[in-house]
């Protein structure tokens, strides 16, 4: 991949988009509870690292829509980090459930564990030292420093990307792109409030600066923009091919007692859904179902409805099977067939508790 710099591109006047892009800001900041307004931020008042970590981790692949309830019962019943380091990895995971990706909840605990009993409750203030800690990445090590500590760093999410791949008219996917984007960020990055440049190019790639449509007229920085220029922003940055998901198929088995509770296991520690609480459910096989071999006895019967879901790398179709039980064998525990138990699961898990609520048949 050729990652020189294309210097015949038009060039683009940092100054000018840095005096442009944070005027902006100053007047159409996003509003997030993680958050310090700008008017906050011209005024001397320091975003909280914890808040700053804490809603990164959950931003990676999840949008700010879904993350902020989330955000907002993690810090109400964990105020601080020493809070959260003293959580049990079971309490973190039931209250992340229904945001996706539990390896990050995981990763929560643990970094939390290194920050209050190798740093004293604080997170280093240095990159290094950031990517030792569980679940931080580069962008995620360049957010923390940028926007909590005010330390200049290259912050580039997807949003970013996108700006900046239009802003120099690069050509190519954003895959291939990388190296140039990130080459090109240091170029027009902000050393006077970098924490608010990084918020402002986030705040525009996610309002302005659209994967499609782009609302070019609104953009601050649109006239120093190669691909508005060109004429070029609905081609920029070139869309990679989407790649076919395979579909997983299997069995998910909820088993209720007279009593109406429900028997539930704790999912190992690795590989999907880890580490959390779950009905059981068989084996996910490509293309076809495997053995309908219930994990407990009873009088088993399917359910009309299937479980279909999607995760980042396959599709999932789930039959549904339900019987009553009477006793409990070892490994298992019973919790309450509740909306409690069912809001507190994973989506996949939730539809198929869902199916269950609504039959009135069984």
């Amino acid at each position: 991949m050729n990652t020189k710099l294309d210097h015949n591109a038009p060039p683009v006047n940092q100054l000018d988009v840095n005096k442009k892009l944070i005027k902006w800001y100053d007047q159409n900041a996003r509003e997030f509870p993680w958050r310090v307004p700008p008017i906050s931020s011209r005024e001397g008042t320091k975003p909280n690292p914890y808040h700053v970590w804490l809603s990164e981790i959950m931003l990676q692949q999840t949008g700010v829509k879904v993350v902020e309830p989330y955000f907002l019962k993690f810090i109400n019943k964990w105020p601080n980090i020493s809070d959260l380091h003293q959580a049990s990895e079971t309490d973190i995971l039931n209250l992340w459930s229904g945001l996706g990706y539990y390896r990050r909840a995981r990763n929560l605990k643990a970094c939390a564990e290194i920050v209050c009993t190798q740093y004293q409750g604080n997170f280093p203030k240095n990159e290094k030292l950031l990517l030792k800690l569980p679940g931080i990445g580069k962008y995620t090590a360049a957010a923390i420093l940028t926007i909590a500590f005010g330390i200049p760093s290259v912050v580039v999410d997807g949003n970013i990307e996108r700006i900046v791949a239009r802003l120099f008219a690069l050509q190519g996917t954003l895959e291939k792109l990388k190296t140039q984007i990130h080459k090109r960020m240091m170029i027009i990055s902000c050393n006077d409030r970098p924490g608010d440049f990084a918020q402002a190019m986030m705040d525009l790639g996610s309002t302005i600066c659209k994967p499609i449509n782009p609302e070019c007229l609104n953009c601050p920085i649109c006239f120093s923009c190669s691909a508005y220029k060109n004429g070029t922003t609905q081609i920029i940055p070139e869309r990679a091919k989407r790649r076919t998901k395979v579909l997983r198929k299997g069995f998910i088995y909820l088993a209720i007692t007279k009593s109406n509770k429900i028997a539930m296991v704790v999912r190992p520690s690795s590989g999907l859904l880890g580490g959390t609480t779950c009905p059981p459910s068989s084996e996910w096989n490509i293309g076809e179902y495997p053995e309908n071999n219930p994990p407990i006895s009873g009088t088993w019967v399917e359910l009309d409805k299937k479980v279909k879901h999607s995760f980042t790398h396959f599709n999932l179709e789930l039959r549904v099977m339900v019987t009553t039980i009477s006793y409990v064998p070892k490994g298992f525990f019973l919790k309450p067939f509740n909306l409690s138990t069912t809001n507190s699961s994973p989506s996949v898990m939730r539809k198929a508790l869902n199916l269950l609520l609504k039959n009135q048949n069984f």
